[in-house]
């Protein structure tokens, strides 16, 4: 494929939209080329499911097959999709949950494809015994990837309180298409109109050329040539907000880069270490909420905490202020001398009064503002907007002038806004040029869980890399069921020329009847064979100390039938099994057929089944039977038949079962040793109707 276009799913919108984000068709086409569903994620309008749908769209029609190709039965397919759930539970993100889902079986023909993913699997085990090797790193990176999400687009509102004001209509013009969508862009013609501004506005850039204008007030306003400003100048809050919205994915993206640095891992390996350390530093001051983070500069936490308490502190300390004036009046008395008295008597008492409680007075208002400061953290050029926070006329109630605590709250708003913006435009002066880097890590990150997550689940359920051979046929050593819980007993079992057994009753038919005990573990086994055969075929590790695989194009597993079949059902089974008359390479495992018809009938039609299938020299099949016997009875091919057969009956009268199927061995199911089972727990009633039929047996 050359163009996006081709790729199922992608329409004229989203293949413009893939163009723009890329920058190129090309581009984007190269993104599908190397799997980067994370980078074809990130495209706004797509999303992490579309993506792999996208992906798994472009694999299906650029390799020519999908999972259906090689699962070519509804058994197959619950195998794998099972196999799938269970790597998938070793992930932290739905990134990993999801891409797993582009890694299926391939054919023979895809022999270097595969080869190609076990090489990144090996990687990724290597990676995680590294991790392993030290003491937090699992724990530690389990966190970090938990906190890793794709990253949002962030589209601010435009910022209501700054202004840049132009000197000429060509600067206007160019500064509103710049940033006219992020802030007000107006045009001064006159020294009035930039006065104006400056009054109307809580921050002005204006143009160099306006320099020198008088402002007849103490108003915020930075000089600029406005054709070089860049956004993080005048909106710094634009390159704040994408860092602020993502900033617990991309500082865990940070950490668990720093957890696998020399652990081996390749999902990082674009990115610059100097970058992240830039980003890193540059990240401490920002705050989850488009702001500079608490914490991070005394002076905003100083200004943003008095402004916070500020009506509570006044309220408080002038109710204080007041209790203690009306204490000292109630517990006050005045003695008059003879003048006094005259002046009281005509009339002349405040001036009396204040002269007596003056000294009291001005002491409270004094102690009461200095209270206020000292709890306010104020500076000394604050401190000066309290000196009228009383009234210098005595009163017999306190309270604070309005209007003056009103002049400090907008002196400290503006003081924080100031600082702020000094902040702000530090910080996104440092992240500018960082968010390629930021992106980077998040999209690592979660390819990182995906790998991370194989590695875990081979490393956990001790699997090994199969060996890939051109011989048809399976050696599995010390394999196990991987849908088994608790004390698993590892067995080997091996078909074909390709087989390393040991055992000296080995021979290397192609197809063979696993005959035994009931529930001595045939079903297990089989299902242990196609879960060896799908990972290895998808080029991930397998359950076994040692594996070795003849690739084949189709898997056809058929699980248990249940009862006896209609006509029509029987005949529809009989068509299924047409498939083994083909020349291809396929593997086919069979769970007890006999069930589809009479057992003597059945007995002849897997029979002829089986010549069928061994005639093909690519064929490889397990049939589970309990009827090998009869079955061989009516086949001329060189079938084997295995057997996993009981020995007894321990102490708890458990059956003793070695589930290693031993070769050219025909098995009995064995019923009669669950008939003594029941005659050995029967009580007295019973006892006689069991022994009855163990009889039978003798």
């Amino acid at each position: 494929m050359s163009d996006i276009r081709d790729i199922p799913g992608i329409g004229e919108k989203t293949a413009l939209r893939l163009a723009e984000h890329f920058k190129s068709q090309e581009a984007a086409m190269d993104a599908f080329m190397q799997h980067n569903v994370a980078a074809i994620a990130a495209v706004p309008g797509i999303g992490e499911k579309n993506a792999v749908a996208l992906m798994q769209a472009f694999i299906f029609k650029d390799e020519n097959i999908s999972p259906d190709s090689f699962l070519k039965t509804p058994e197959a397919q619950r195998v794998y999709r099972h196999l799938l759930d269970i790597i998938k539970s070793y992930t932290s993100t739905k990134y990993a949950r999801d891409k797993l889902n582009i890694y299926f079986p391939m054919p023979s023909s895809k022999k270097d494809k595969i080869a190609s993913v076990m090489d990144d699997v090996a990687a990724a085990c290597r990676m995680v015994d590294n991790i392993f090797a030290t003491d937090t790193g699992f724990d530690q990176l389990k966190v970090e990837l938990a906190g890793v999400k794709p990253v949002k687009t962030v589209s601010l509102r435009k910022v209501r309180d700054r202004v840049i004001v132009a000197a000429r209509h060509e600067e206007y013009q160019q500064a509103q298409a710049k940033f006219g969508n992020a802030i007000d862009v107006l045009l001064a013609e006159s020294p009035r109109e930039l006065a104006d501004a400056a009054a109307a506005y809580h921050h002005v850039t204006a143009s160099m050329r306006l320099e020198g204008v008088d402002i007849p007030y103490d108003a915020e306003v930075d000089y600029a040539d406005l054709p070089d400003l860049e956004m993080w100048q005048v909106v710094p809050e634009t390159e704040i907000a994408f860092y602020s919205q993502n900033l617990k994915s991309i500082t865990s993206a940070i950490q668990a880069y720093k957890l696998t640095e020399n652990t081996g891992s390749h999902v990082f390996a674009t990115i610059k270490p100097g970058y992240v350390t830039r980003l890193e530093s540059a990240l401490d001051v920002v705050g989850d909420n488009n702001d500079i983070r608490t914490g991070t500069d005394k002076e905003m936490d100083r200004i943003r905490s008095a402004l916070d308490r500020l009506d509570d502190t006044i309220k408080t300390a002038e109710n204080s202020a007041d209790l203690q004036l009306r204490e000292f009046l109630e517990s006050s008395t005045v003695t008059l001398s003879g003048k006094d008295l005259m002046n009281a008597v005509s009339g002349d008492v405040k001036d009396l009064l204040d002269r007596e409680i003056s000294g009291r007075y001005t002491e409270i208002v004094k102690e009461t503002v200095q209270v206020i400061i000292d709890a306010l953290n104020l500076d000394q050029k604050e401190s000066l907007l309290l000196d009228d926070l009383f009234s210098r006329d005595i009163n017999t109630t306190i309270e604070a002038d309005r209007d003056a605590v009103e002049k400090l709250r907008l002196m400290l708003r503006a003081r924080l806004a100031k600082r702020r913006m000094d902040m702000l435009k530090e910080a996104a002066r440092k992240l500018s040029d960082l968010k390629d880097t930021a992106q980077a890590l998040v999209s690592g990150a979660m390819e990182l869980d995906m790998w991370f997550a194989i590695g875990l689940f081979a490393r956990e359920r001790n699997l090994t890399t199969p060996e890939l051979t051109d011989e048809p046929g399976i050696h599995i050593r010390a394999g196990t069921n991987l849908f088994l819980g608790g004390d698993i007993q590892p067995v080997d079992y091996a078909l074909g020329e390709v087989s390393g057994s040991s055992a000296e009753e080995y021979t290397p038919e192609r197809v063979a009847v696993l005959s035994g005990v009931n529930s001595g573990g045939k079903t297990t086994t089989l299902d242990m064979v196609a879960q060896v055969l799908i990972l290895s075929h998808m080029g991930f590790p397998v359950p076994g100390e040692e594996v070795t695989v003849g690739p084949v194009d189709e898997l056809y597993y058929f699980g248990k039938s249940r009862g006896t079949m209609d006509a029509g059902a029987f005949e529809s089974t009989i068509r299924e099994f047409s498939v083994v008359s083909g020349t291809g390479r396929m593997a086919v495992l069979v769970d007890e057929l006999e069930s589809i018809t009479e057992p003597g009938a059945s007995a002849r039609i897997i029979g002829g089944i089986l010549e069928s299938l061994a005639e093909n020299p690519h064929a490889v099949g397990i049939f589970v039977s309990h009827l090998a016997e009869s079955i061989m009875e009516h086949t001329s091919a060189p079938v084997r038949v295995d057997g996993i057969e009981a020995r007894g009956l321990d102490d708890d009268l458990n059956l003793i079962v070695d589930r290693n199927p031993r070769y050219n061995y025909a098995a009995k199911s064995t019923p009669e040793l669950i008939v003594e089972r029941l005659v050995r727990r029967a009580d007295d009633e019973k006892k006689d109707f069991y022994q009855r039929l163990l009889d039978k047996f003798k």
